[in-house]
């Protein structure tokens, strides 16, 4: 049998953002399960999702999401968000 995979691309153009998320909603529970993340090039994976998914690109422009070996509980809907990281500088 095939490994049949899915991509899923996500655009970012907001000037500073440079980290984006994807989130897995289930069409059975409804429920946004975050999946990992790309920080600039870093990719960051929930333990869950290691064997499943690849994330590719830099979060600050294109970033591509893989599934890999494709099964029926992979149906659902896939969100990207972008956001950028807030560094906070306090003096002693």
């Amino acid at each position: 049998e095939e490994n049949e995979i899915a991509e899923i691309k996500c655009t970012n153009n907001v000037q500073n953002y440079e980290v984006v998320q994807w989130y897995k909603q289930s069409q059975s529970t409804m429920d946004l399960q975050l999946m990992g993340y790309l920080n600039m090039k870093q990719e960051v994976k929930e333990t869950k999702f290691n064997d499943k998914i690849k994330l590719e690109g830099d979060g600050r422009n294109n970033v591509t999401l893989t599934i890999n070996t494709l099964m029926l509980t992979d149906s659902a809907v896939y969100f990207c968000a972008a956001y950028y990281t807030v560094l906070r500088i306090t003096s002693v």
